[in-house]
């Protein structure tokens, strides 16, 4: 059943509690002699409750730096993003539609309603699965430990450039960059530079391409250089930020196998935090 705008305004104000005495006493004598009226104002009833719920729960559970990490992290995520999209496509779709339909408010109410469960839920569920992982990668994914990229020459400009937007978190265009610059020295027959190496593969974990980041890794530990232990603890990082505290266990054994690899203090505090005793020892 539809009705007036009139209506709506005055479940608004009833479930929210701002009618006075004698306006709600009106009201309810409205709610008990019609049962249409009454489902409505349920319906609205248990959306507002349902959110108000939801909206506890979250500010209850993000107080410490940690958590504001972790959300900083999957603000981050390509996951996130795509629902932001989908809903604002949604939300655009739906004013083009109901714009002039009678039931604009109530309709509005609901699809804010709804929109409002569906991101808290993707949050709630989100913290509870990854909660400990996201937060450690944000504070162990130190990309400041790369090396800067010099100018001497016009490779290294280039070079300079992917690292200028890699700072500048633009890391689709860092990829392609760093990807030209790695065909470029196989074409010359020489060895995989180390730093490119690094970076590349820091930028696909950030662009949250993980298969891409792990093999690019894999050749940095291949390379036979001073900085291919690196390769070990990147790839705890993109476990760690996957949320696969095995592997991550796993890649943190590999580094304390000796002092002289690198990360070897931070591979040993990052498997207390994850509790990975038995594994990385």
């Amino acid at each position: 059943m539809e009705f007036d705008n009139s209506i709506y305004d005055q479940i608004e104000a009833f479930i929210s509690e701002k009618m006075s005495e004698d306006e709600k006493r009106l009201f309810e004598s409205k709610i008990q002699s019609d049962n249409e009226l009454k489902k409505e104002v349920d319906l609205h009833r248990s959306l507002k409750i349902a959110i108000n719920d939801k909206k506890w729960h979250l500010t209850e559970n993000v107080k410490d730096n940690d958590e504001f990490n972790q959300i900083k992290s999957i603000r981050r995520s390509k996951k996130y993003t795509d629902i932001e999209s989908s809903i604002g496509e949604a939300g655009d779709q739906y004013f083009e539609n109901e714009m002039k339909s009678k039931r604009y408010k109530a309709w509005m109410y609901y699809v804010g309603a709804a929109v409002a469960i569906a991101c808290i839920a993707f949050f709630i569920n989100y913290y509870s699965g990854n909660q400990s992982t996201n937060a450690l990668y944000a504070e162990y994914s130190n990309w400041n430990d790369l090396p800067s990229l010099t100018v001497q020459n016009e490779n290294e400009n280039i070079l300079a450039e992917g690292e200028r937007l890699f700072l500048a978190t633009e890391y689709d265009k860092a990829v392609i960059i760093f990807s030209n610059a790695l065909r470029d020295i196989s074409l010359q027959g020489q060895s995989p530079d180390p730093y490119v190496l690094s970076y590349l593969g820091a930028s696909y974990l950030e662009l949250n391409d993980y298969e891409s980041a792990l093999l690019t890794f894999d050749q940095l530990l291949n390379s036979n250089t001073i900085d291919s232990s690196k390769g070990y603890w990147y790839k705890a990082m993109v476990y760690l930020k996957h949320g696969n505290k095995q592997k991550v266990g796993e890649q943190l054994k590999l580094i304390l196998q000796s002092e002289r690899n690198f990360n070897f203090q931070k591979a040993k505090e990052l498997c207390e935090k994850l509790d990975l005793g038995l594994i990385c020892t």
